[in-house]
């Protein structure tokens, strides 16, 4: 390996170093980005899962899985408007 590193020049090396540095950042983002992606998936799928394992009806689910985003609450706001 010191003979290969040897044969460049110290800009040459910095170079490499960095370019090959910058791809690697790349890389590993997305990697990472699909990890995050699949891991979401697979914990939502399992909580789907354990609410069906407790019998929750599906309207039950989907107000579960609705209440932490916000098109549930514009939602919410209309439907109770409507109501009135």
């Amino acid at each position: 390996m010191p003979e290969l590193l040897s044969r460049f020049e110290a800009g040459e090396l910095i170079g490499l170093v960095a370019v090959s540095g910058g791809l690697l950042c790349g890389l590993v983002a997305i990697f990472m980005g699909i990890w995050h992606e699949h891991r979401k998936t697979e914990i939502n799928a399992a909580l789907k899962q354990d609410m069906l394992n407790r019998g929750m009806s599906a309207d039950d689910i989907r107000t579960v899985l609705d209440a932490g985003t916000n098109a549930s609450g514009k939602g919410r706001a209309t439907n109770q408007s409507s109501n009135a």
